[in-house]
């Protein structure tokens, strides 16, 4: 029902399940496609390349196997990203490493490697702000970059600063290098946007619950109702539509308050409002109206099935003993007449209520209807 904490945790819930589905697919296109690459890679591979021979064989069968684990839920998502990253990071720069170290004179496969492989290490760098957060990202951009640089130093140094330097391939690592450093640059811009966006966008929707919830109950306010009302009111002149409102009122709440403390008292009206917000349908519009009075909107409702809603509701709430002590309600139930305004519907309702308290509590009342 609109305006109910267990609904807005439900709905926060059901995101989170939709953004995690959505993460699913894109790494299981994302696996395909570095599969695919593995394989174009394997079949090109030279002759006595052992990583390319036994590594990405590898590589491709742990890519299978992240995905298999990430549909079947063996682990959680969260850990099968820390895997995945850590498992193709491993190979990324052990392939920068065998390309330095041991791939023979660094002139010989520049191509290869300023032209094909450091895109691999971008990917890995651009992969660790998708899969983590800004911070942890921006963390992995930098080691990366700093093991690469030590790769250079050390495996292909010699070549580049020694009397028969290649200056070309220095001037290329260097392009390269730089293009690195300005890519983690533009990725932590765009994350820490991303991030400011979502602080933003969570600030927004807290005010919003803020200003349309009753804090004790999680129903919608007086405020949220009456724009609910507003609207319902609208399609009823525009198409006709019936809708209804029922008023409730705890009996005797006071005397509650009196004998067993505010504390109880809280505890009925948190109570009574679930039972009520349970019994509504899932477009209605369950709200507290004031202390210990509520409102429940029915779009598209005559009052006869309106009413009906209202007894059953009622002795739902006779037998549920809400924070342990025996509580009843009185309802009034009112139907929006052709060209009547919110204020006279609600004015009605009222005083369809106060008329069954009148007459002894505990019951519900509607008007007649007609002929």
């Amino acid at each position: 029902m609109d305006g109910t904490s267990t609904g807005t945790t439900a709905g926060a819930a059901a995101e989170l399940a939709r953004l995690e589905e959505r993460k699913r697919r894109v790494y299981t296109i994302a696996s395909g496609a570095g599969i695919a690459v593995i394989a174009i890679s394997w079949l090109a591979r030279t002759p006595g390349d052992l990583i390319l021979e036994v590594i990405y064989p590898l590589l491709a069968v742990a890519l299978a196997a992240f995905v298999l684990a990430m549909h079947r839920r063996w682990l959680s998502l969260e850990v099968l990203e820390h895997l995945a990253l850590g498992t193709v990071g491993v190979v990324i720069l052990g392939r920068l490493a065998w390309h330095l170290h041991l791939a023979g004179p660094i002139d010989e496969h520049l191509l290869i490697l300023t032209g094909a492989h450091y895109w691999s290490v971008g990917a890995l760098i651009v992969a660790g702000f998708v899969l983590l957060d800004r911070r942890h990202g921006l963390r992995v951009g930098i080691s990366v970059l700093i093991m690469s640089v030590v790769l250079v130093a050390t495996g292909a140094g010699p070549e580049l600063v020694g009397p028969d330097a290649s200056e070309v391939a220095l001037l290329y690592l260097i392009r390269v290098h730089g293009f690195l450093v300005l890519l983690l640059v533009l990725v932590t811009a765009v994350a820490t946007l991303r991030e400011q966006l979502h602080r933003e966008l969570t600030r927004s929707e807290a005010l919003q619950e803020l200003a349309t919830t009753d804090p004790l109950t999680g129903l919608a306010n007086r405020r949220a109702t009456m724009d609910a009302l507003e609207r319902e009111a609208e399609s009823a002149r525009r198409y006709g539509h019936p809708v209804s409102v029922i008023a409730v009122d705890v009996d005797r709440f006071k005397r509650i308050n009196d004998e067993h403390g505010h504390h109880v008292g809280d505890q009925v009206l948190e109570e009574v409002a679930r039972l009520l917000a349970a019994e509504a349908r899932q477009v209605d519009v369950v709200a507290r109206w004031g202390g210990e009075e509520f409102l429940i909107v029915l779009p598209q409702t005559r009052r006869e099935e309106a009413a009906r809603l209202a007894e059953r509701t009622r002795r739902a709430l006779a037998t549920a003993r809400p924070g342990g002590v025996e509580v009843t309600a009185t309802f009034g139930v009112a139907e929006l007449h052709e060209g009547e305004s919110i204020d006279e519907l609600l004015v009605r309702a009222d005083r369809l209520l106060y008329g069954a308290k009148r007459d002894g509590r505990d019951q519900v009342s509607t008007e007649p209807l007609p002929g």
